[in-house]
């Protein structure tokens, strides 16, 4: 006998046979690491058909392995993670490849047993986190369904970060994050901040043969998020200005129609200029990082706009601070040779009784609108309207009468309002001097609808006679505390300059009621939730050309 026999068939020195200790190898299951280095079998004569090395045996496809790493090692080589076809992918893949910092402790990452690619022709799982699902030949539908959808998109770029880029991850992650967050902010502030463009005129402008309608009205539009009661109902309101009052006027001058944060302005621009107004100021537009919101003007006309101007008061106090308000001009042309002034503000609100320092504010914006007047009318003699929510008080409420009976006699602040707009100043202690006078230019002005009344109608905080008690005349809109207030907050004064081309007729407390609109039938009034268009009332008439 040979060498080579003698050594193929000598005992273990160890104790046993090499197929015993495989055996006994194989009772006690796998390992939990992997020897890669090879094992090589010992060759006899007499057996021909045994390999010269030995082939290890093939983990199944639910096998899986661990092995114990530092978190300061490297990860697992990038092709060890299957490619990525989409963006999700592709960042879980970027963040699984970059090397953990600032720790010490053992963590364990699994190891995959082969290394066959991915994709493949024949029908096979996705990847080798489908390996891990399917303990068995049948494949789930959804991991088939992935393969078709993953085959299906193109090949993605592959981007490793350098070691220094790598520890610096997080923060570049903020810094994306942070970027996204900007433009996002800042394509949010262009849709919703800026004026949306509007479309050419469908109407020729108008021309007034014989007379002009004018209304002036506060329609509660107050920015996003912000009402009295349960709701304002912005967009019914805003659908049924457009649909019953627009129409009935040649020009409309309407106070906190605000812009901020929202379309509805934009809307009721486009809605008009469908119906003939082609032309239309309105209040200067912010965006948040102003810290200010518009001032809620709106200036719309029928007829052409020769010129107009904007101004924007200083900051009132309380919630007015950032609400910029202003006052608005323009120079509209009636009918060649027929032209006029039309302004309108919003002044500083009330919020406290009797408040000496809200009083002192609108008597500074009204100096304002006394300075705007004077720089766009002193160079001619066309007549002025002035028209909106001036936020003063003209009636007069004494204790020993009822609530209902009108107001004859005029406020306080209304007289020095009228004082400081016309130019003469007003005189706030007795003795003292005059605020806010301008001896250089003044004009008279008219309130024409005190002059048509003979009193000062209420245009805020109304009431209504129910079974003999005074209710609320309107509860949807108004704030509980300042129902049943009983104020003629809204004017239309007039300065004729001399001219005798125009005659104001029919001066009208315009309430806008729900119930007293002929073109509804009851079914429709029932199923409208406000019974008027907004907390205030409004305020036409109409001017005759002579």
């Amino acid at each position: 006998m040979s060498s080579i026999d003698n050594q193929s068939h000598s005992p273990d020195p160890q104790g046993g046979g090499g197929e015993e200790r495989e055996r006994e190898e194989g009772e006690e299951g796998p390992s939990t690491s992997f020897d890669y280095s090879p094992r090589h079998s010992e060759i006899t004569v007499d057996e021909p058909d045994r390999p010269l090395v030995e082939q290890s045996t093939p983990l199944s496809r639910s096998y899986s392995q661990e092995s114990v790493v530092s978190t300061q090692s490297a990860p697992p080589p990038y092709e060890l993670y299957p490619r990525a076809r989409s963006l999700g992918g592709r960042i879980y893949n970027w963040l699984r490849k970059i090397p953990r910092f600032g720790t010490h402790q053992a963590i364990y990452l699994p190891t995959l047993p082969t290394h066959r690619p991915f994709r493949s022709d024949s029908h096979s799982t996705a990847s080798s986190s489908a390996d891990s699902i399917a303990s068995s030949n049948h494949t789930p539908w959804c991991v088939s369904f992935y393969e078709r959808i993953y085959n299906a998109c193109p090949t993605s770029p592959r981007f490793v970060l350098t070691g220094h880029m790598a520890r610096l991850r997080t923060l570049l992650l903020c810094i994306s994050f942070s970027f996204l967050f900007l433009f996002s902010f800042l394509l949010f502030c262009a849709v919703y901040f800026s004026p949306a463009p509007l479309p050419s005129p469908v109407v020729p402008d108008k021309v007034a043969l014989s007379s002009a309608n004018f209304l002036t009205l506060n329609i509660f539009m107050r920015p996003p998020g912000i009402q009295n009661n349960w709701s304002d109902y912005k967009d019914d309101r805003l659908d049924y200005i457009v649909r019953f009052v627009l129409p009935k006027y040649d020009v409309i001058a309407f106070q906190e129609s605000f812009a901020f944060g929202t379309r509805r302005k934009d809307h009721l621009i486009k809605e008009a200029r469908a119906l003939g107004f082609n032309h239309h100021v309105e209040s200067d537009r912010h965006f948040p990082w102003e810290l200010a919101v518009d001032g809620g003007l709106l200036l719309l006309s029928r007829f052409p706009i020769l010129e107009s101007n904007v101004v924007e008061y200083p900051r009132g106090a309380h919630s007015d601070w950032l609400a910029r308000k202003g006052a608005l001009h323009s120079l509209i042309q009636l009918k060649p040779g027929y032209s006029m002034h039309i302004y309108t503000t919003h002044a500083q609100a009330s919020y406290e009784p009797d408040n000496m320092g809200d009083v002192h504010i609108r008597l500074s914006q009204f100096a304002g609108l006394h300075s705007l007047m004077r720089n766009t009318a002193k160079e001619d003699n066309f007549p002025i309207l002035l028209m909106g929510d001036l936020n003063v008080d003209a009636s007069v409420h004494k204790v020993d009468e009822p609530i209902t009976r009108p107001s004859k006699e005029s406020g306080y602040e209304y007289k020095l309002m009228m004082g400081v707009l016309s130019g003469e100043g007003a005189q706030i202690k007795e003795g003292g001097g005059r605020l806010y006078e301008d001896p250089e230019w003044s004009l008279q002005l008219e309130d024409i609808v005190y002059k048509t009344h003979k009193h000062h109608p209420v245009t805020f905080g109304d009431v209504i006679e129910v079974d003999g008690e005074f209710v609320p005349a309107e509860t949807v809109l108004t704030d509980a505390s300042e129902m049943m207030t009983m104020e003629s907050i809204d004017r239309m004064l007039w300065a004729s300059r001399g001219s005798d081309r125009f005659e104001v007729k029919s001066v009208v407390l315009e309430k806008f009621l729900i119930r007293e609109n002929k073109a509804l039938g009851d079914d429709e009034k029932e199923a409208i939730p406000f019974t008027q268009i907004s907390d205030h009332y409004g305020l036409s008439c109409v001017l005759e050309i002579l």
